[in-house]
Formats: C-alpha cells, structure tokens, sequence
C-alpha cells in the first residue's frame, strides 16, 4: 500500500477488498469470453468446409458432361446459405465453370477479407468394353481423376457480430462482478473503519482539551478492546489535566505577584532616575557653565592650566553621566523615539563641527563625505549613535584617518564609520559592545572613554530597529555600519548659516531657572558673551518686575520645571502673551523623560538637556536670534 499513502483507511480497506474479487472476475470472464471467441471461430470454419465439399459432390456431374447451366443453379443455390457471399466452380484447366456472388459481395469483401475454402471435383474412372475387340472386360480406365474445383467464400460479419455481442455480455459481467465487489467491499470497509474513525475523532477531541468525550465499545474482539484503551486514557488525561491546571494556576499566581513587585521595582527605578537624573544634572550644569566663564577671563600660565584640567575632568564627569543614566533609561524602556523624514547633511556638518578640533588636536584627519541622502529615524538618538561611533574611533586611531559616508542601497541607507586604527580580533567583537568593556585599557584611563559608548549604540539601535554591522581584523581597521530606511527629499525649514562670534552682544535674554547654581552659572555666562540679562528664579518673580511698554526681549531662556506657575512652556506662552509677539524661546532641563521631551516638542521649542555645553548655547542661541 505504500503506492498510496493518501488514501484513508476506509479506501484502504475497500481496495483491499474489491481487488482480489476483481481480478479473480476478470480473469475468469477473459478466458470464458476468449474459448467462446475460439469455439465460434471453430464452427464458422467447420461449417465453410462442410459446404464447400457439399459442392463438390453436387458439382462432379455437371463439371463431367460440362453442364453450366445445371452448375450455375448449382451455385446460386449454394449462395443462399448463411454467411455465403461467393461460389465458384471451375474445370480441371481452372477455367471458369461457374460463379455467384452475393448483391453486397464488394461491400463484405472491402472491410475484412473473406474465408477461403476451397475443395477438388474427384470422379470415378469409366470402363468401356469393345465388343469387337477380342480382350473383353480389359479396362481401359479404372482411377479416378481430379475434374475441376469447388470454391466457397464466406463473410466474417456474423461472426464478428457474435464476437461483439460476447464482449458486451462480458463487459456487462465484468461491471457487475465490479459492482459487486465494490459493494462488499465498501459493506466490509465500513464495517471495520467506521469503529476507527469514530475512535480518532474521540482522539481529535481530546487534543482539543475535551477529555470528557468517550468511544462507544462496539465491533469485535480488537476493537472493543481498542475502545476501552482509549476511554482508559482519557480518564487519565482528564486527571492529569485537572492536577496540571491547578499547579498552573499557583504557578500563574506567583509569577503575577512576581510581576506586580518588579513593575513596583521599575517604577521605583524610574522615579529614581527621574529624579537622579535632574538632581545630578543641575549641579554640573552649573559646573559646566562656571568653568567656561572662567575659561573666557585672562589668567596666569598656571592658573589657565588649572582651567582647563577643571574643564576636562567636568566634560568627563558630564560624558559618565550622560552615558550612565542613557543606558539605565534604555535598560528600563524609558527612552522614546521621535521617527521622522530628514536630511543627513545638517547632521553631518555639525558632528564635523562638533569634532574638528579634537580630531586636528590628536593629529588625526575626520573626513565626511557630503551627501543630499533623507533618511527616516529619529534625529536625536542617530545623531548620538554616530557621536559615540566617531568618538570611538577618535580614541583608538592615533594619527590615523577616520571617514564617514553614506551609500544608497535600494530602499536603505547605509552609514559606514571607517577607521585605519589597529582593528579588533573576532572573539573581541561581540564583548566590546557591553557596558565597561575596553580592550586596551585595563588601568581604566579616563582619557580613553568609559567603556559605554559602544553599549549605547548597541541599544540605541535596537531600539530604532536599525541593523548594526561591525567588520574588522587586526592591524586592518575597523567599519561600524548602519542601515536605515531612505526617505523622500523634502524642503528644510530651518536652515541657517554660521552667525559671526559678535551676534549675541546686547542680546537681550530672559533667564528663568529655580536652581540658584543654574541660574548664576548661565547668567554669568550669557553676560560674558555681551548679553543683556534678566534672570529670575520664579516665574511669578520674572513677571512682578515687567511693566507695560517695557522692550520685548530677543529670546527666552526658561528652565522646565520651574516654581511657582506651571512649568516653562506656560511661562513661555505668558511672555508672549504680554508682549504680543512671538519671542524664540530655549528650554533647558534636566528632566529626560519621554513625557517631557514629546511636549516640548509639539510646542516647537528647542530643547537642551542639562548639563549644557556651552558651545550649544551659543550656536543655538545665534541661530534663535537671526534676522
């Protein structure tokens, strides 16, 4: 049976049963049919032999005295019988004596050649006694003697029709044995099938999860005994069942308790961050921004030293806070991403501003090839994913070459950050990717990074479903890669160019911000720019001192959370309010959560985390407060 594996057991059991009842009918109906055939073909040949030597012995007197006429007769009478479609005579010289052919001779004779039988005239020698010669009773011929030919041909149409009519008898007899067969055997396939499949439906129920269902006890011996295998089961399933979905339950019960205390643990944790984070950051906001206002005024050789060691160890600190509270925020899902279209030549022109100087400082090249390439991403995390990249190789590619470009590839961009420094062994670059990780630098000198860089870009990635690739070899380099998908060139709304360094003098800036630290840090700084500056640590203290006709200021620096009325953007929107125009405004926070940067976002307001690098202030700033 392995010819048809498709068939069921039902079908199996009936071909099992028709085929041997079939053959056995057909073969015994082919050799019946086939003797037949043969005992009829027999007799037509019996019969035309029979008659041809009918003929001969009627014919031998007219052959003798050359009668025609009394052979014609002869002939014609032949042709009367069955079958007989030709009758001819002929003399010893096979002349012609007589011929009679039937009206449709050419007809019979066209589709299947005639039987043939032909049969000698034999006579009987005469004796002829002369009287007056003296032997008497001398024989003169005493053998006898062929005299002519009889001829009889006959058609095969009757018995080709009695062949047909025997194939169609047995045809007939061969659908009914069929019939017959296919009867039994479906009788006796449902017989021991129907038990089956009623069993496997039982079966199939019972992966269906009803274990109440039961087989009825039915047929033979077997299949009795089969039945009650199977409601046996059953009955044991169904206990282990019930005793399985108890332990699930208390099983499901613990996991949801389990659940509940580690979404009290996360939110705790992210209350904590929330809070450690705009804690840490206002005091090294206003570090940052006291030691670049030092950073401007003139010192003794020594004391500039000092400066900018301070300087360096506050940028550290920021960088290890920074990456710090990134990856607990990405750890715990607190990071959002804003996807949009835009366009990666702005980015790239002010990481290269960004990292110029660095790079001309260490000896090192920073090339970025100019692209009109938009891709869709979220600006934000892309632009920190490819500062990481940058500053990682920075570090570890001493008076080498870094390049960044981007290249189309169908419906996705790929950005590829090349560097030529000593490259990573294989069994290193799955291990640089986790938090703390540095190859060549186990005394954990700061000055080569903190090790979570790369661990942010890991995560940042996955978190906007950008691939991230690494290909390297020792002594060959490195190629940090990532592919996101392209966009469609839209129109940039916001593009400016570089404001000259005098920009900011006589800027007139409101300045609000509770944290007392924050705010005498920025307006220190803001005024050794030029800037004209109104600061308050409340809103309501800001807005107690204006006055009607009072000068709208050029821009408003405001803090989010902010004591008093509401928080920034409220505020923002009084002044603006009161002095009927549209006044730019910054904020700056130390608040990093998704919450607060989506709102500052639909306001349309630019947004700085604390601690805030200067160099950001001012271009922002500048590029607030163009004309």
């Amino acid at each position: 049976m392995t010819r048809f594996p498709r068939l069921d057991i039902h079908a199996r059991i009936a071909l099992i049963a028709v085929l041997p009842s079939l053959v056995l009918g057909l073969v015994l109906i082919a050799y019946f049919t086939s003797s037949r055939l043969a005992d009829l073909e027999s007799a037509h040949t019996q019969r035309g032999k029979a008659l041809v030597r009918q003929l001969a012995a009627a014919s031998e007197y007219g052959v003798f005295s050359g009668n025609r006429e009394s052979l014609r007769k002869l002939t014609n009478a032949m042709l009367l019988e069955k079958d007989v479609i030709r009758v001819a005579v002929t003399s010893p010289l096979h002349e012609l004596l007589a011929d009679s052919t039937a009206p449709d001779y050419r007809q019979n004779t066209g589709n299947t050649p005639p039987l043939h039988f032909r049969e000698p005239i034999i006579g009987a020698g005469v004796n002829v006694e002369d009287t007056f010669l003296g032997g008497a009773g001398e024989l003169a011929t005493d053998t006898t003697s062929e005299r002519g030919e009889a001829l009889v041909e006959m058609s095969r149409d009757s018995l080709h029709l009695e062949e047909q009519r025997l194939l169609q008898n047995a045809f007939l007899m061969v659908g009914a044995v069929l019939i017959g067969s296919v009867g039994l055997a479906l009788r006796m396939s449902g017989g021991i099938s129907g038990p089956i499949l009623r069993i496997a439906d039982i079966v199939h129920s019972f992966g269906q999860g009803n274990f109440t269902a039961r087989v009825p006890v039915e047929g033979g011996k077997t299949l009795r005994t089969l039945a009650e295998g199977v409601n046996e089961m059953a009955d044991k399933l169904g206990a282990s069942r019930d005793d399985l979905q108890r332990q699930v339950d208390a099983a499901t019960r613990e996991l949801l308790e389990k659940k509940d205390e580690a979404e009290r643990g996360n939110r705790a944790k992210t209350r904590f961050l929330a809070a450690a984070s705009h804690d840490l950051r206002q005091p090294m906001h206003a570090l940052g921004l006291f030691v670049a206002e030092l950073g401007q005024k003139p010192h003794a050789p020594d004391t500039r030293r000092l400066v900018e060691q301070i300087a360096i160890s506050a940028e550290t600190m920021e960088n290890l806070l920074d990456s710090l509270l990134d990856i607990s925020r990405l750890d715990v899902g607190a990071l959002d991403r804003q996807i949009k279209p835009f366009p990666l030549q702005p980015l790239l022109e002010r990481i290269e501003v960004d990292y110029r100087r660095e790079a001309g400082l260490r000896g090192q090249r920073l090339r970025l090839r100019p692209t009109s390439l938009w891709v869709e991403s979220d600006p934000l995390l892309l632009e920190r994913i490819l500062h990481n990249l940058i500053s990682n190789a920075l570090r570890y590619t001493p008076g080498g070459t870094i390049l960044v470009a981007c290249r189309k590839r169908g419906r996705k961009v790929r950005i590829e950050v090349r560097d030529n420094g000593p490259g990573i062994a294989p069994e290193a670059q799955e291990a640089i990717f986790q938090e703390f990780v540095q190859l060549d630098n186990p005394e954990r000198n700061r000055a080569k990074g903190l090790g979570l860089g790369l661990a942010i870009v890991r995560r940042l990635t996955d978190l906007l479903e950008h691939p991230l690739q690494l290909k390297s070899s020792p002594g060959r380099g490195s190629l940090f890669a990532i592919e996101l998908p392209s966009a469609a060139p839209g129109i940039l709304t916001d593009h400016h160019q570089p404001a000259p360094a005098q920009a900011l003098a006589r800027l007139r800036v409101v300045l609000v911000d509770d944290d007392e630290l924050a705010l005498a840090s920025t307006t220190g700084l803001l005024e050794s720019w030029g800037c004209q500056v109104n600061a308050a640590d409340t809103g309501a203290a800001l807005l107690a001192t204006l006055r009607p006709g009072d000068e709208a200021p050029d821009i408003i620096v405001c803090d989010y959370q902010i004591a008093g009325i509401g928080d920034g953007l409220q505020l923002i929107e009084q002044l603006r309010g009161h002095f009927a125009r549209q006044i730019p405004a910054v904020i700056l926070s130390g608040d990093t959560s998704p919450a607060t940067a989506t709102a500052i976002q639909q306001a349309d307001i630019p947004l700085l985390h604390k601690p805030v690098r200067p160099a950001k202030l001012r271009a922002l700033l500048q590029r607030k407060t163009q004309v």
